[in-house]
């Protein structure tokens, strides 16, 4: 078979565009620290590489909920804690108007300040975290709670009473995070009372402390002693709601815990399918090197044959 210089002229540089080709790959491997960079290097590893990667995007997103999930339970157990502490007070206020040694001014001047408490409860239900209100459900971008000036009167604008604010933690795994403020059943009333059809809270927290200051602006005795027993059931009915924010940030805090140590593994299968050998690497770099600088000096040499050789 005749081999013209054309051939060998066309098979050299195929030889050199080859090793030019292995050597910028294992390039791109070494500044990448990555030995699967593309669908063809190695399509079984790359597919499992997607498959792990997927999962790792799904527990940071997990992660991200359980979050976010947690600012809503930290902020409610906070303001659970702060409505604790308004009716311990007003249990004090109560005490001391029932125990007949106050004078009348005296027990109004106590009733004024229920009334003021009553107003900083209307604030705590009004608690916000990132800009929104948490007892207000999924209606949270507006204050769900407001008293009508100079009145008894407690209206909610939210809508805890038939959505509420949840959290996906685990596939198929939703998980409300914010507490039912106000319902319409009776006989399992909100954390702040039941809501009737004008949108008006009643028969809770509100209404036992405007019955405690009217005793005691009135310095009724029997009627102050009726409000110290309802300020204990809420009380008993706060801590009710506060052990279930508890044992809701538990759960969440358990499993954030759980998805880190599964996200550390997934790392770790990660970096075994797709990190290079950084060592071996390296020596496939040097001496592919090599070989396209000996491809190259090959070329040189077979590429200086001229139409003057042949002449001589």
């Amino acid at each position: 078979m005749r081999v013209t210089h054309m051939q060998i002229a066309r098979r050299t540089q195929n030889y050199i565009q080859e090793a030019m080709e292995r050597l910028a790959r294992t390039q791109e491997q070494m500044s990448t620290g990555k030995k699967v960079l593309r669908l063809s290097d190695d399509p079984p590893a790359l597919s499992q590489l997607l498959n792990v990667r997927s999962a790792v995007e799904r527990n940071q997103q997990y992660a991200r909920n359980i979050t976010d999930g947690l600012s809503y339970l930290y902020a409610a157990d906070t303001a659970l804690g702060t409505v604790g502490e308004i009716l311990q007070k007003a249990i004090e206020y109560a005490i001391q108007g029932a125990n007949g040694t106050l004078a009348d001014d005296d027990m109004a001047a106590i009733g004024e300040q229920v009334d003021k408490m009553i107003d900083h409860l209307v604030d705590v239900a009004n608690t916000t975290v990132g800009g929104k209100y948490i007892f207000a459900g999924t209606k949270n971008d507006s204050p769900p709670f407001e008293r009508v000036p100079n009145t008894d009167t407690i209206y909610y604008y939210g809508n805890s009473h038939e959505e509420q604010v949840c959290r996906e933690i685990l596939d198929q795994a939703n998980y409300p995070i914010d507490i039912r403020a106000v319902t319409k059943n009776s006989n399992e009333p909100g954390m702040f009372g039941i809501l009737d059809n004008t949108g008006k809270v009643t028969g809770g927290i509100f209404d036992v402390l405007f019955e405690l200051k009217n005793a005691l602006k009135n310095a009724n005795a029997s009627k102050i002693n009726e409000s110290l027993g309802k300020l204990y059931t809420q009380l008993d009915h706060v801590l009710r709601y506060r052990v279930q924010v508890g044992a809701r940030t538990s759960h969440f805090e358990a499993v954030r815990d759980q998805l880190q140590d599964q996200e550390l593994r997934l790392n770790q299968v990660l970096s075994g399918l797709e990190d290079a050998d950084i060592a071996r690497v390296s020596v496939d770099l040097s001496r592919q090197q090599l070989a396209y600088q000996a491809a190259l000096a090959a070329g040189a040499r077979i590429l200086e044959v001229t139409l003057l050789d042949y002449l001589r």
